[in-house]
């Protein structure tokens, strides 16, 4: 908010030579904005919950094997020349991504390196409940692929489609099951079998099951079920807020045209900022909902936003530069498409992927070297540019070392979700003054602006 106070305070002083009405509605803008970011902040209060009785992770040790076999749910099936494989996490252990905790490394650590495919885990359990209670299922919180989990030799349910082939992926998110059982205590065989798909295989610590399933006295399964929403909520909140913001800028952005009709910056830059917004509020709809699988968020986002956002926003610095070279769009355009073609699910060819990005953040450093030499507004474009090269480059600023993502309230916020929230006020004030600029240029020559 301090940054928007910032940013405010130097519109309302930018001086007679911006017009009254120009002020006003950026300002109005601005105001917009800021109120969006509002949402952002984590929750001041406490969520309450209570945990109520009974809970236990199932961390095993589970028999492991890969590959698929029906016979494998059956409760009868003699499993004791499986792997073992235990799911007891380390102390204070949590996923890279969220902040979930109780996570473990997959089957690509434990001496399947490279294998995808399927996979079953399977556990022999003895359990009791208070009198008049039955027990239920919290399921794995993080798993790769999709899963399906059969109590006792029946399904009683999962995430993902595996009557298509290959296995329909969606993400893992938090969900309760009804085992079905009648009685306070029993025992019986647990297993769980998943699906790994090609595309997370280069993952060091991918494959199967990374979070134990918890079983639960039912009023302990709904407040661990309502924690879980939690942490899945807050983890992806950020990437829906963000997005709507980027689109009131992208408006913003399009909507100065009327005072600087001739600038071709500006539309460029409102597709960008749409392009970005595309792409990120992909995530929410990913981890909170199956409208989207991961063969679906592959295309969407990796093969057809992210390297559009890119090429648009190089094309749109080099506009910024003074440099309409129709050569250099060409080149964007052809690496842009060879990096989304190479990104396809089926195609997946990482190092072509790898070339065409490198491509691309080469003629990005070329249209920084226009604008530092040509732009007038070069002191504020150049930092925007850079906060923008941040989001737009994740995977090359960590192939040399930059952290990806912190934990400051105990979820994870990544490095492109920071560079975006900064970027948004930067760009918004850059437009600001280009087209205030532009604005009084055209009134002191008596030229249309452009």
């Amino acid at each position: 908010m301090a940054l928007f106070m910032m940013i405010w305070t130097c519109i309302a002083q930018g001086g007679h030579a911006v017009p009254l009405r120009f002020r006003k509605y950026t300002t109005g803008f601005l105001v917009c904005i800021a109120l969006a970011f509002c949402v952002m902040q984590p929750a001041k209060a406490d969520v309450p919950i209570a945990l109520a009785r009974a809970e236990t992770p199932l961390n095993g040790p589970w028999a492991f094997r890969m590959g698929n076999d029906p016979r494998w749910a059956n409760p009868q099936f003699d499993d004791r020349d499986w792997e073992r494989v235990d799911l007891t996490p380390a102390a204070g252990a949590h996923d890279g991504d969220v902040g979930i905790p109780g996570y473990v490394p997959g089957w690509t650590s434990l001496g399947h390196s490279g294998r995808w495919g399927h996979a079953w885990y399977r556990l022999h359990v003895r359990w009791s409940v208070p009198a008049g209670s039955v027990p239920v299922l919290a399921g794995p919180t993080l798993v790769d692929g999709a899963y399906e989990i059969y109590w006792n030799g029946r399904r009683i349910g999962g995430i993902g489609d595996f009557a298509a082939a290959p296995p329909r992926v969606y993400a893992a998110r938090p969900k309760l099951f009804q085992l079905g059982e009648t009685k306070s205590a029993g025992e019986g065989v647990l297993a769980i079998h998943v699906y790994l798909p090609k595309e997370l295989v280069g993952d060091p610590e991918a494959g199967g099951i990374h979070v134990a399933p918890i079983l639960a006295e039912p009023t302990a399964g709904d407040a661990r079920l309502l924690a879980q929403w939690w942490l899945t909520f807050w983890g992806y909140v950020v990437d829906l807020v963000e997005p709507l913001v980027l689109l009131i800028l992208a408006l913003f952005a399009l909507s100065l045209r009327r005072f600087s009709s001739g600038d071709r910056f500006l539309p460029l830059a409102a597709a960008t900022v749409t392009a970005i917004a595309l792409s990120r509020i992909n995530q929410p709809l990913f981890y909170w909902t199956e409208v989207e699988s991961l063969q679906t968020l592959i295309v969407v986002r990796y093969a057809v936003f992210n390297p559009l956002a890119v090429v648009l926003w190089i094309i749109a610095c080099y506009r910024l530069g003074g440099c309409s070279d129709r050569r250099i769009d060409a080149l964007a355009c052809l690496f842009g498409i060879l990096a989304g073609i190479a990104a396809l699910p089926g195609v997946n060819a990482q190092l072509l992927v790898s070339i065409a990005r490198v491509a691309l953040l080469v003629l990005f450093c070329g249209s920084a070297f226009y604008v530092a030499r040509n732009s007038r507004q070069r002191y504020l474009a150049l930092p925007t540019m850079l906060v923008m090269a941040v989001a737009l480059f994740p995977s090359e600023l960590s192939a040399i070392g930059v952290p990806g993502i912190w934990f400051p309230f105990g979820v994870g916020v990544s490095r492109t979700q920071f560079a975006l929230a900064l970027a948004i006020p930067l760009l918004a004030l850059f437009l600001h003054f280009r087209t205030s600029a532009l604005s009084s240029e055209a009134r002191h020559s008596g030229q249309p602006t452009r």
